[in-house]
């Protein structure tokens, strides 16, 4: 006579336990219990972890002498256990470089419209912007009273002002970090996924969200370009009417 076993209510793991393997069943109803590194070797075929991820780094400032290093994904829980703080996720590609923030805010743009000599309506151009540190810069020297933009209230100030630093005081300040234009935008959108997985290695981090985030590239003085990481859609809209996501960058700074 048939038996049956109950599985008894286990928890759930983020991990295979050391020794522990998994079972499967073929087509007969044979059970073979196959390892942690034989499942992964056969999902992955032939690939392994540390390929998929190629290209994405942790940065941090070690707490023992201060320098920055940029570390493979895989290496960083053994390091983060150890004390060191991370400074952000880290992109190569096409020859640049570009730090994502481990959180991000919600903010408008601007209090009022503002005319920093940036604009363009062309989106051939605001696809080939690369240049948020200056441009930020720019937009933050432009705040007066009337039209403010560099208060942490409004995205340009928001990331002008964004820190991160270990115990000893190191690390990416204020004045390191700016609004990603609209090039550096599409750049976190096509590694949204690799950056979010890093993302979730480190302590405190919050995932890049399917939403519209504002870029430092402007279209006019009352509106600026944004990108929605949901599906790549570009538009623009009205700088100190819209709340919109906000995730600031910066990029390997020795």
């Amino acid at each position: 006579m048939a038996t049956t076993k109950k599985l008894t209510t286990g928890n759930a793991a983020a991990a295979i336990p050391a020794g522990n393997a998994i079972p499967t069943m073929d087509k007969n109803g044979a059970v073979t219990m196959v390892t942690q590194a034989a499942m992964q070797t056969a999902v992955l075929g032939g690939m392994t972890a540390d390929m998929v991820m190629d290209g994405v780094f942790i940065v941090y400032h070690q707490n023992s002498t201060g320098y920055v290093r940029m570390v493979k994904v895989h290496a960083w829980p053994a390091l983060q256990t150890a004390g060191e703080v991370a400074d952000g996720v880290a992109i190569v590609e096409g020859g640049r470089i570009l730090v994502v923030a481990p959180t991000e805010g919600s903010v408008v743009w601007s209090s009022a419209a503002i005319t920093t000599g940036l604009a363009t309506d062309v989106r051939k151009t605001v696809l080939q912007d690369w240049d948020g540190e200056a441009h930020t810069a720019t937009i933050i020297g432009k705040s007066t009273a009337n039209t403010v933009t560099d208060t942490a209230t409004y995205a340009p100030g928001f990331c002008n002002l964004y820190s991160r630093s270990n115990a000893n005081g190191k690390g990416l300040g204020a004045g390191k970090w700016w609004l990603p234009s609209m090039g550096e935008m599409f750049m976190i959108c096509a590694n949204m996924l690799r950056i979010n997985y890093a993302l979730s290695l480190i302590d405190g981090a919050t995932q890049l969200k399917a939403a519209e985030y504002w870029s430092s590239s402007e279209y006019s003085p009352s509106q600026s370009w944004y990108l929605d990481l949901s599906d790549g859609a570009l538009g623009y809209g009205n700088k100190s009417a819209v709340i919109r996501r906000v995730r600031p960058v910066s990029t390997y700074i020795v």
